[in-house]
This record gives C-alpha cells, sequence and structure tokens, in this order.
C-alpha cells in the first residue's frame, strides 16, 4: 500500500465527452467558476476556514481557460489549472478536460512544530473538488447522456 500523496492529489480532473460545442463546454466551465466561493482551509496558518476563497480565470483562449483559486480578495494564489477542449473529434464530440492542479501550495500540521503528524493538505482543495462537481452537476443538466469522470488519472 504506498501512501496518497500531495503530488498524486493533485493530478484530481475532470474528463467528459460531449456533444456541446466546444464554446459551449468551455461556457458551463465559465459559469461554474462564477458559483463556488468559500471553503477550504486558509493558507495563513490560523486554520481558520477560508470563507473568501475564489476561482478566477485568468486567461481565455479559443479552446482553453488558465484558472486559479485565490484566498480572499485575490491576496493569495493557491492553486492554478486549465480547462481545455479539443474541437470536436469524428464522432462529432467535444472533449472537456479541467484539472490536474498545475501549480499548487501545501500545509502540513506538525507536532512540537517539527514532527509531521499527518500527509501534507492541499489549500483551495476543498473549493477545487467543489469546482469539479459544479461542472460535472452543470454538463449533466445540460446533457443527461455526457460521459463525464471525476477522478486521478492511471498511470500504466
Amino acid at each position: 500500500m504506498t501512501a496518497i500523496t500531495a503530488k498524486s492529489r493533485s493530478q484530481l480532473r475532470l474528463e467528459a465527452t460531449t456533444s456541446l460545442s466546444p464554446a459551449d463546454a468551455l461556457g458551463l466551465v465559465r459559469q461554474a467558476a462564477g458559483n463556488v466561493k468559500g471553503g477550504g482551509t486558509s493558507l495563513l496558518t490560523s486554520g481558520l476556514q477560508n470563507i473568501g476563497a475564489q476561482i478566477n480565470i485568468e486567461r481565455e483562449g479559443t479552446n482553453a481557460l488558465a484558472m486559479s483559486i485565490t484566498s480572499g480578495k485575490r491576496l493569495i494564489e493557491l492553486c492554478t489549472f486549465s480547462a481545455r477542449v479539443n474541437g470536436a473529434r469524428a464522432d462529432g464530440k467535444t472533449v472537456l478536460q479541467v484539472g490536474g492542479l498545475e501549480t499548487y501550495k501545501t500545509n502540513q500540521s506538525k507536532f512540537l512544530m517539527i514532527i509531521p503528524t499527518g500527509p501534507k493538505t492541499i489549500a483551495g482543495m476543498a473549493p477545487y473538488k467543489r469546482f469539479l462537481d459544479a461542472v460535472a452537476e452543470a454538463l449533466r443538466a445540460r446533457e443527461p447522456n455526457a460521459e463525464i469522470t471525476v477522478d486521478v488519472p492511471t498511470t500504466a
């Protein structure tokens, strides 16, 4: 049995195959970003809930959105990730991929300020998971037959 590391947890992502156009699929991602706020533990060693965490769209391209999760008032960037669409396949379907954290910050609780007492936690992971769930829910509402997975990809 291997420990689940922060690096492996950071690879959590959503993949969907949908009949929506690439622009519509990214539109659902953009909409979900505006609906997810707060959650997770503060990065500022207080351990208090970070009620101001928010998802931001940093850059937009034709087939991608560069996104981040920041603390309240965008003081601290907690993690970054992207949403990408591959243009229509031969069968007319669009492939949407959201996530896999590109950058992230970790915290680890310690005993006597030096002895780690548990695994590292990823700052911003709670709102990130809620965001992926919100994207999946929006896709299912728009297209019930869409193929959606939210998981850590397996390596062969």
